[in-house]
C-alpha cells in the first residue's frame, strides 16, 4: 500500500510539473520568447505566401513569352518559305504556269524513231 501511495505521489508531482510548464499564467518569463517566435512564424508564412504568388506570376509570364517566341519563329519561317517559293516561281520563267509549260513541252516533242505517225486528211488526198 505504501508503494502505491508513493507511486501516486510521484505521478501527482509529475502532473503538477507538466501543468506548471504548460500554464501560460505561471510561465510569464517565457511569454516574450513565445510571442517573438509566433511573430517570426507569421512573418515567414507571409513571405512564403508572397514568394509563391510571385513564382506563379513568373511562371505565367514565362509561358506567355515562350508562346510568343514560338509564334514569331513560325511566322518568320512561313515568310521565308513564301519568299523562296515566289523567287522559285519567278525564276522558272516567262510568267507561265506549270500546266502551260507542260502543254508546250508535249506539243514540241519529236516522234520516236520507228514510231508511225497516223495519217492525216492532207496525206490521203495528196
Amino acid at each position: 500500500m505504501k508503494q502505491m501511495e508513493d507511486r501516486y505521489k510521484k505521478y501527482l508531482e509529475k502532473a503538477k510539473s507538466v501543468i506548471r510548464t504548460l500554464d501560460p499564467k505561471q510561465n510569464q518569463g517565457a511569454a516574450p520568447e513565445v510571442q517573438s517566435l509566433k511573430n517570426q512564424l507569421q512573418e515567414k508564412e507571409r513571405m512564403l505566401h508572397s514568394l509563391s504568388k510571385e513564382y506563379e506570376k513568373t511562371k505565367i509570364q514565362r509561358d506567355h513569352e515562350e508562346k510568343l517566341i514560338v509564334s514569331a519563329w513560325y511566322n518568320m519561317g512561313m515568310a521565308l518559305h513564301k519568299k523562296a517559293a515566289e523567287e522559285r516561281l519567278a525564276s522558272t520563267g516567262s510568267g507561265q504556269s506549270f500546266l502551260a509549260r507542260q502543254r508546250q513541252a508535249t506539243s514540241t516533242r519529236r516522234p520516236y524513231p520507228g514510231h508511225v505517225q497516223p495519217a492525216t486528211a492532207s496525206d490521203v488526198i495528196a
